[in-house]
């Protein structure tokens, strides 16, 4: 029965309640037809006596028949029409922006004046990542991809009619968006196209292979990929500049109609260490569309020293090929594989030992001789770690395991202070795939800290996954768990780039090999960032007991090529101190850290390398086809962005598009209400309450 919105649900038939009530007004009068004294009092009070009486238990006798009072609520979701706009800098090829953001600006007042009333409408802008609030087309990067899969997050089990894409297309971060877009089931995605697909005149320095690192008196190679469009028979000359100097020129001829790839290779030799600049430059040719893409700048470093990492295993390890497979990405790493029984011996040549599986194989004289050497040690415990073996470990933890095996996903835990973890791959972590470890209980002792927690589904436990220890100037890491092969791949799968796992594994390594200095300053900077990056500075200052303390002021100061400075102070934040630069423009900057403690100074500096992003001067035409495969493939139409209205006039034809009415169930038992009980206290405080005051109890 629905009443009010209401709906009264019962175990047993709602009909008990009368004779239910009848047997409480009978109980009631029979109980108080007994009461002597009720005789000198008026018939009326006798009548309230019963009435109360017979209140309460028909009350206890109805809430036995198991009643459930439903609620219902309906719920109006008016369908929602998102706006998506590319505010790239490749918007700007060939339409005034003032202009442009005009043309945007009537769609959207147009689209509020039709459709105010019955949608809800959204917009968002895009370039690196979603945004909400417009910046102008000044992003330098585009990434169509991520911003499909934000919109597939934030609008999942919602009623999302539309998607509106302005946009010319062309996309230089991430894979194509079609993927992502699939996530927005039964969609349609409509585009209003910006820019001229037709191929304009230019030639441009496409993309440059090179090591970001090589060595001292070292040959390397530099690879330009040039492309040029509609300049056949045309030539120009290719110049490349080391510091400034002119090393290499070489004419450059295009024979294509249309399109004229090439690729040129150089041969440099490394003659001097340090951070190295090279410039490539093309001539310009008449009739260009822009010169901007003429030019590319690169930074390589060159050093004159490496450190020996050792990957120990008794067999081999799809864990440990895509460890070896990060490392030998930085080339300040020499990656030398070996088992146990070849190692020993020897272990004093290397800085670093990544040791997987101790207790397969597992060796005393081995461990002995890391223990000795003090050599930075990572060890990896797996599903072959035995309890014998392990407690011999320098572990820092405190081990219970048993032969049982289980599979654990992460979580990063907060305050962690060795180093600042790289947002890029702590923003994946949690969606990592299961590692499998043996069962039992792991507590961390002393200074251990822990980086990485155990997590299973929503449910975070307190035990480590990796952890750091530092005991008697010796560092050493401990992962809890065998299968990372598998995040490297999901990091790929998320960002098609192997740049978040080997940010992963060389920041483990990059504190492991930093070698106990004893008490001073300690700083930790990028070398190499580009110009949406932040530049951050970390650092430490360790007393005469080697702990990490807050109380000496650091300053900082950056110095550019012109000689311009910026200054500051480092904040302390926990038990290091931190500042956030912010970005910087492109070229070689000095810092420097100093404090003075005691009377004595203590100064550290470094170099970093901005590089600039020209990603979007690499496209002079709009790519047109992508917002069409979009659109084929949601059942959405591509417009000219002016010819917005046909676009209007077909949202407001598009019959999927309508509101979506919900009910909400809500049931309440009536013996769980505390209203009830407030009742029947009351009742029988009211009885029991006239029963004194006529002079009985």
């Amino acid at each position: 029965m629905y009443f009010w919105g209401m709906h009264l649900l019962s175990t047993f038939s709602i009909w008990w309640s009368f004779p239910i009530i009848a047997l409480s007004i009978l109980i009631s009068w029979r109980f108080y037809q007994q009461e002597t004294w009720l005789e000198k009092k008026a018939k009326s009070l006798k009548m309230l006596f019963i009435g109360l009486r017979a209140a309460v238990f028909s009350i206890i006798g109805i809430l036995l028949l198991g009643l459930t009072l439903e609620f219902l609520q309906f719920n109006t979701e008016l369908p929602i029409v998102v706006t998506l706009i590319d505010h790239s800098s490749s918007m700007r090829n060939d339409d005034d922006p003032k202009v442009l953001q005009q043309q945007i600006g009537q769609y959207q007042q147009a689209l509020k004046d039709k459709f105010k009333n019955g949608y809800r409408l959204d917009t968002y802008y895009f370039g690196a990542d979603l945004q909400t609030q417009s910046k102008g087309f000044l992003d330098q990067k585009t990434n169509m991809e991520g911003a499909f899969e934000a919109l597939s997050t934030k609008y999942f089990n919602q009623n999302l009619g539309a998607v509106v894409l302005i946009s010319d297309g062309n996309y230089n971060v991430g894979a194509h968006p079609s993927y992502q877009a699939e996530h927005l089931p039964l969609t349609p995605i409509y585009s209003l196209a910006v820019g001229d697909t037709a191929l304009k005149k230019d030639q441009l320095i496409k993309n440059i292979a090179y090591n970001e690192l090589t060595f001292l008196n070292n040959e390397f190679p530099l690879e330009v990929d040039i492309e040029a469009y509609r300049l056949a028979g045309k030539s120009a000359l290719l110049s490349i500049y080391e510091d400034g100097q002119k090393i290499h020129v070489q004419r450059i001829q295009h024979t294509g109609k249309f399109q004229s790839p090439q690729t040129i290779t150089f041969q440099h030799k490394a003659k001097k260490a340090g951070v190295r600049e090279y410039r490539f430059q093309l001539s310009a040719l008449p009739g260009e569309f822009t010169l901007r893409n003429n030019s590319k700048t690169i930074y390589i470093e060159v050093t004159d020293s490496r450190s020996k990492i050792l990957l120990l295993a008794h067999a081999p390890h799809p864990d440990m090929a895509a460890i070896a497979q990060a490392l030998k990405g930085n080339e300040n790493y020499e990656v030398i594989h070996q088992t146990p029984a070849k190692a020993k011996g020897e272990i004093k040549k290397y800085d670093l030992v990544i040791w997987h599986e101790p207790s397969n194989g597992f060796d005393a004289n081995l461990l002995n001789e890391i223990k000795a050497s003090k050599v930075a040690t990572w060890y990896i415990l797996g599903s072959q770690a035995e309890m014998t073996s392990v407690k011999q470990l320098p572990l820092g933890l405190n081990l219970q395991l048993r032969q049982q095996l289980e599979e654990v996903q992460t979580y990063a835990q907060e305050g962690f202070s060795l180093f600042e973890p790289e947002q890029q791959w702590l923003n994946l972590i949690e969606q990592f795939p299961p590692l499998q470890r043996r069962f039992g209980e792991i507590n961390p002792q002393g200074a251990t800290q822990v980086l990485l927690k155990q997590r299973i589904g929503p449910i975070q436990k307190k035990d480590p996954l990796l952890t750091f220890t530092d005991f008697n100037q010796q560092r050493s890491a401990c992962l809890l768990g065998e299968g990372i092969w598998r995040w490297k791949l999901q990091a790929y799968q998320k960002t098609q780039r192997h740049d978040a796992f080997q940010a992963f594994i060389g920041q483990i390594c990059s504190y492991l090999l930093v070698k106990k200095e004893g008490m001073g300053l300690r700083v930790q900077a990028p070398v190499r960032l580009d110009t949406e990056q932040d530049f951050v500075l970390n650092a430490s200052f360790y007393n005469a007991s080697l702990q990490a303390i807050t109380t000496p002021q650091l300053r900082w100061e950056l110095r550019d090529e012109k000689g311009q400075t910026r200054k500051g102070e480092l904040q302390a934040k926990g038990s290091y101190y931190q500042y956030k630069v912010g970005q910087l423009k492109p070229g070689r900057y000095n810092w420097t850290v100093r404090t003075n403690v005691n009377g004595k100074s203590y100064v550290k500096t470094g170099k970093i390398i901005v590089e600039a992003i020209q990603l979007e001067q690499q496209e002079s035409a709009a790519r047109h086809a992508t917002l069409k495969q979009l659109a084929s493939q949601s059942g959405g139409a591509v417009f000219a962005l002016q010819d917005y209205q046909r676009l209007l006039k077909q949202l407001q034809t598009n019959e999927d598009l309508v509101a979506v009415r919900s009910e909400i169930h809500q049931f309440d038992e009536l013996n769980d209400l505390i209203w009830i009980f407030l009742l029947l206290v009351s009742l029988l405080a009211i009885e029991w309450f006239l029963r004194r005051y006529h002079g009985t109890y």
